[in-house]
Order: C-alpha cells, then sequence, then structure tokens
C-alpha cells in the first residue's frame, strides 16, 4: 500500500493533468517528436553500422567498385558467404521477422498484430541488415529503417499502453521517421508512410507522422548534412516532344516491375522448398551471390555509385542493360535466401539502369537528340519505385528530395504513371503485398478496415435467435410472424444446423388456402439461407457480405466443423461497434451523457437500471473491490476501471477484486437508481463525475 505522503502526490500529479488534459492529436504529436528522435538516431546508427562492418571486411573508400577490384577475387567470394553464415543464425533464432526486406513484416504488424511489435526485432533487424550490405548482399537501407524505426516506435507505444489504433499511427510515425533520415527526405518519408504504409490522410494521423519526419531529418542533417543522396549534374527537359518518350519509358518499367516482384518471390519460394536448415541457406545465397561479384562488382551492397554514374551518363549502353539481369539476380539471391535488407534501393538500381539504357538507346537511334540520359536514367528510378511498390507518389517526391532536380518533375510524373499503369494491369498485389496474398491472407489499409477486424462476429452478435425446426408446420410459422416483427426466420434441422429461412414473402400466397397448415411443413416451403459467416470472422469480411444481400441480417454459424446456427448480426450492430470506435468513446462502448443533475450522467438502460461514472471518494484509496464490497452491499457491479496512463489519458482496465486502487481511479459502475443514490448518500460525497464522454 501507498505511504499518504506518496498518494498526495500522486492525487496532486493526477489532479494538474486532468486540469491540462491535451486532446488526442496534441498528445500522438507530442510523442512523435519522441519517436521522430529515436527513428533520427536509428538511421545514424544503422549508416554507422553499415560503414563500420564495410571498413572491417573491404577497408573504407568512396567507390564500393573499386574497393572490390582491388581486392582478390577469393575475396569477393567469399565476403557474401561470410556474410550469409552470421546472419542466418542471427535472424533464425533471434528475431525470425528480421528476415527478408523489412516492410510487410510491419504491415502485418499493423493490421494482424494490432500494431505490436517485438522490441528484440529492431535490435537483430539493425545488425543483421548492416551485416548482410557490409559484406556485399545486394539489398538496400530503407526496409531495414522502415521496420527499425517501426519497431522503435511500436516499443515505445508498448511502453505507454497506448491503444491499437495508436500504436498504428506511432509506427507510421517510425517508418517515416527512418525513410526520412536515412534519404534526407521528409517530404517523402511521411508520403511513404501515409501512401504505403498507413492509406489514412486524417489529421489525427498526418499531423504527427509529419512531424516524426520533420525531427528525424533535421537530426540526420546535424549529424550528416544536408546534401542530397545523388549529387548530379543539373538536368533540364530539352523540348516537350520529348514526353512520349518518358511514357514509353514507364511502359517498359511497368514491365520490369513485374519481373522483379515476381523473381523475387519465386526466389523465396525455391529457397523455402530446400530441404536444409533455415539458418544455413543464406551462406548457400551467398555462394552464389559471390560468384557473382567477381565479374560484376558494381551488384555489391546499396549501389549508390553505380546508380550515380548512370545519373550522369558514364555508362554504357550495354553495360547497362546488363546490370538490370544481373542485379535481379543478385537481389533475388540475397533475399530469397533469407539475408535482411530493403528492396527499396535495388528498385532504384533497376529503374535507373533500365531508364539509363533506354536513354542511352534513342540517342544511338537518333544521334541529333539533345537529352541527358541522367534525365531517362531518374524517370526510370521513380516509375520502378513507384510501380513494384504501389506509391508512385511517394517515388516522385523521394527522387526529387534525393537529386533536388525539380526541372525534370513532367517526366518523372509521366513515367511513374506510365510504370503503374501497366503493373497493375499485369498484377494486382505490389511488392509489399504480394506476401500475403501468396498466404491467402488480404491485408487491408485504413483506419476504418483496422476498426473493423479488430473484432469478430461474436463480439456483438445476437445470441439464441427465433427460428424454425424442419418440422414445424405452417400454422406455427405463421404465429411466429404475428407475434413478432422480423420478418424473415432461419430454419434449422434437429442438431441446430442452418438449413435455409423462411420470409414472409414466402407464406403471404398460402394464407389464403384453407388446411395447409397441417400439411405445410417448413421443409417444405423455405428457401437457401444464402451466405452466412463463422462467429470468428472479422467484421469488416462480414460487412462485405452484407453488402451484397438485401437482408439487413446474416446468420452465424459455430465454425466449419460444426455448422450449427448461434446467433444474427446485422449491419446496425456493425454500424454502431465503428461509430463507438471512431468517436473514441472508450467507455467499453457506453457514452455518458452530460447534464444539469448529478444522475444526468448515465445512460438509461432497460427498466430501472443505470450505468454510471463514479469517482471514488479518498478513502477509498488503497483498498480493493474485494474489500469494497459493492455488490453484496449495494447491488452495483463495477464494470471497469478507469486508470491514468502515463499521458494522463485515462484507459479502461478490466477489474481486478483485489487490485487496490490508485488516486484517479474512476469506475464504471451498473445499478438501479436508487442502489446509486444510496451509494452518494452513505460515501457522503458528490462523486459522480461530470462531463459525459471520457477520452
Amino acid at each position: 500500500m501507498a505511504t499518504p505522503s506518496y498518494s498526495r502526490i500522486r492525487r496532486t500529479l493526477f489532479r494538474l493533468v486532468e486540469r491540462f488534459e491535451p486532446d488526442e492529436t496534441t498528445i500522438m504529436v507530442v510523442i512523435a517528436v519522441l519517436v521522430g528522435v529515436a527513428g533520427g538516431f536509428g538511421a545514424i546508427l544503422f549508416r554507422w553500422l553499415v560503414n563500420f562492418f564495410q571498413g572491417f571486411v573491404l577497408g573504407q573508400g568512396e567507390s564500393t567498385v573499386e574497393l572490390l577490384l582491388a581486392v582478390p577475387w577469393w575475396h569477393r567470394l567469399l565476403l557474401p558467404v561470410l556474410g550469409g553464415v552470421i546472419v542466418g543464425p542471427l535472424v533464425y533464432f533471434g528475431a525470425p521477422e528480421a528476415k527478408g526486406h523489412g516492410v510487410p513484416e510491419v504491415m502485418n504488424a499493423m493490421v494482424f498484430k494490432k500494431g505490436v511489435i517485438r522490441p528484440i526485432v529492431a535490435a537483430v533487424k539493425i545488425l543483421a541488415s548492416a551485416i548482410t550490405i557490409a559484406c556485399g548482399g545486394s539489398v538496400g537501407r530503407e526496409g531495414p529503417i522502415v521496420q527499425i524505426g517501426a519497431g522503435m516506435a511500436s516499443t515505445i507505444g508498448q511502453w505507454l499502453r497506448f491503444s491499437p489504433q495508436r500504436l498504428r499511427t506511432l509506427i507510421g510515425c517510425g517508418a517515416a521517421a527512418g525513410i526520412a533520415a536515412t534519404f534526407n527526405a521528409p517530404i517523402a518519408g511521411a508520403f511513404f508512410a501515409l501512401e504505403i504504409l498507413m492509406r489514412d490522410f486524417a489529421l489525427v494521423t498526418f499531423s504527427p507522422i509529419i512531424v516524426s519526419s520533420v525531427v528525424a531529418t533535421a537530426i540526420s542533417r546535424e549529424f550528416l548534412g544536408a546534401n542530397p543522396s545523388f549529387m548530379v549534374p543539373d538536368f533540364a527537359m530539352e523540348s516537350s516532344l520529348e514526353l512520349p518518350f518518358y511514357l514509353l519509358l514507364g511502359l517498359l518499367v511497368g514491365l520490369v516491375a513485374m519481373v522483379y516482384v515476381r523473381t523475387l518471390y519465386a526466389s523465396e519460394g525455391f529457397f523455402d522448398r530446400l530441404r536444409i536448415p533455415s539458418w544455413s541457406k543464406p551462406a548457400l545465397g551467398g555462394v552464389a551471390l559471390g560468384l557473382l561479384l567477381i565479374w560484376f562488382p558494381q551488384v555489391y551492397g546499396v549501389g549508390y555509385s553505380s546508380m550515380v554514374h548512370a545519373l550522369n551518363g558514364n555508362m554504357a549502353l550495354g553495360l547497362m542493360a546488363l546490370l538490370v539481369v544481373v542485379k535481379l539476380v543478385a537481389v533475388d539471391l540475397t533475399l530469397g535466401s533469407g539475408a535482411s535488407g530493403g528492396i527499396f534501393a535495388p528498385a532504384l538500381y533497376l529503374g535507373g539502369m533500365t531508364g539509363g539504357a533506354f536513354g542511352a538507346a534513342l540517342l544511338f537511334l537518333f544521334p541529333g537528340a539533345h537529352h541527358a540520359v541522367g534525365t531517362f536514367a531518374m524517370a526510370g528510378m521513380a516509375a520502378m519505385v513507384g510501380a513494384a511498390t504501389g506509391g508512385p507518389l511517394t517515388a516522385i517526391l523521394i527522387l526529387f528530395e534525393m537529386t533536388g532536380q525539380y526541372q525534370v518533375i513532367l517526366p518523372l510524373m509521366l513515367a511513374s504513371i506510365g510504370a503503374a499503369l501497366t503493373y497493375r494491369t499485369l498484377m494486382d498485389e505490389t511488392i509489399f503485398t504480394l506476401k500475403f496474398a501468396r498466404q491467402g491472407r488480404q491485408i487491408h489499409f485504413g483506419r476504418e478496415s483496422a476498426i473493423l477486424r479488430n473484432f469478430h462476429v461474436q463480439d456483438i452478435m445476437e445470441v439464441n435467435p427465433h427460428t424454425v425446426r424442419q418440422g414445424d408446420g405452417l400454422d406455427r410459422i405463421l404465429k411466429l410472424f404475428l407475434d413478432n416483427k422480423d420478418d424473415h426466420y432461419y430454419v434449422v434441422d434437429e442438431a441446430g444446423g442452418l438449413i435455409g429461412l423462411i420470409s414472409i414473402h414466402d407464406i403471404k400466397d398460402l394464407l389464403h388456402e384453407d388446411g395447409l397448415g397441417k400439411f405445410l411443413i417448413a421443409e417444405d416451403i423455405h428457401t437457401p439461407a444464402g451466405d452466412f459467416v463463422y462467429r470468428r470472422d472479422n467484421l469488416e469480411d462480414c460487412l462485405l457480405k452484407l453488402g451484397k444481400l438485401d437482408h439487413t441480417d446474416l446468420p452465424v454459424l459455430y465454425s466449419p466443423e460444426k455448422p450449427v446456427l448461434v446467433g444474427l448480426i446485422t449491419r446496425q450492430s456493425i454500424f454502431e461497434i465503428y461509430n463507438r470506435e471512431v468517436l473514441h468513446q472508450e467507455d467499453m462502448g457506453i457514452k455518458l451523457v452530460t447534464g444539469e443533475g448529478r444522475m444526468h450522467d448515465c445512460v438509461e438502460l432497460p427498466e430501472q437500471y443505470k450505468v454510471q461514472l463514479f469517482v471514488p471518494p479518498v478513502e477509498w484509496e488503497g483498498r480493493t473491490l474485494q474489500e469494497l464490497a459493492l455488490r453484496p452491499r449495494y447491488g452495483i457491479s463495477v464494470l471497469a476501471v478507469k486508470q491514468r496512463n502515463y499521458l494522463g489519458g485515462l484507459e479502461n482496465r478490466i477489474p481486478d477484486p483485489g487490485q487496490p486502487l490508485r488516486p484517479g481511479d474512476r469506475l464504471i459502475i451498473v445499478g438501479e437508481v436508487g442502489a446509486l443514490e444510496r451509494l452518494l448518500q452513505e460515501t457522503n460525497t458528490s462523486s459522480f463525475a461530470p462531463g459525459g464522454q471520457e477520452s
């Protein structure tokens, strides 16, 4: 039990928080600053680790290609093998979620795990990805930093006991911070989170993500400088007659993007089918990658130096075309075998080489043209990233920020849209969502989808509905319709299994037929029930099924193995729970209505019962609900205990009879009006909380 002095201090703090309690957006913006700081320093640490490990295994230098050419061939061969030997066991035994390119794992946490990412994932990801890149893995930095930033943000949110919706927003903040700090691109970082991860531009989501992105970029620039990622000459479009060629480039890049995505997942499937220990597969992939590095050092690691050469027009047409194929194979070997890294930089590489080769080919075909090959390389980068990731707006913005070249925004836009349309014509899934489609799972974005998928049918269904047995006669069925207002009833067999339904329209033509009531039974007149749901189905899928029917409800079956009718679910009940969650009414579905009298702060229940938000008197602090014995003494039940979190917000807790009440706790109680009044009188306090809506 807390000491009296400690309790007085806590009461004082809670009263101060109550007085200055911020709204939802303000709370999220404040925490977004913390996430931005964590993401910024996380990106700096990640880059430092890559440079540290690279210096250890290869040496320091501006051009990794030159460093590789300076070492013996066997050194290039063994580098990826060494990386695989270290990374395979690290990921397998440390955190399997750190395998691969990271963004699908973040999406999985957002959609299917209520925003929860284990803290160990960020630690393993930062080490595994840094080692993979330093040892020659042909991957990028953005996937790891997205998962690292998201993992740190989720850890902060879990420590603060945030709700799933807040956790998802924080994950978006962490991802935006990581992208912004890594590429010195605050706008693109924010739009990556909003366009690709969140699909939600509401103010409560948009504001904290922008703040995190800005804070992370400011920290990154303070330590790493403010120069663009790619130092390239000024580009300019010589004539608007060039625009059709950029559209044609977009169509070509869309095809390459499709090949990129399909071969990547085909490679993963190939390595998954190999009957060898999973932790050894990255080393096996490293052997094949090492053979490539002997002849093509340009595909080592992130590949920025080779991309700069293409942007500057310093690469031959044949080499750029060949590197498209070699880079595809290198990425597939690295990620397919289970190493850790991102797909964003490889997409930039493939798009840059494709665009550069396309531009060089145009110069060969039209010797009098004056366009820059680098302009087509830059447009190809944006087009490839936009098509493969499903984020063309993010791709356009990130290339603009990484190069500082606004003059070629029109070619970037046209090529990106052309590639996106081509890709979407050929494939429904992006490089991030195809993983879920292959597993038979659908990834759904946005706050509305997340809300509905958090609940199951059994959470809100109507149990024990009126039903008709298959042997019931017409007279009994008519009586059921006359005694109730329902326009249809479901027909079940003797075991409770669903057979069909009978609507008022099915029997209206039989009302004037004498004597049929003794001969017709439900089995003779029912129609097929149509669609149905299982009790463990989520509400979004249920609402989609309801949208296809004329009925306002669906029958609920227990399970596919036991197709017994256990309830009904209606459109109205789904809309009610959706509205409750969107409006942040966190009183376990109970909204307290503000009024002038103290007993007006409650909701009407059937008959004489009321639900009440009650502030316990000071004397109750430190005592348990079991000791207070509210049910035996007053006939009052405690539905929930509202407690302050670290930010001063109120959160509902399941009542624990043995848990002492803390200063600032509030109780949601239900009981008869007389019992509630008696509780007031005996506690000698006006403890019913003023104001209805607590958040």
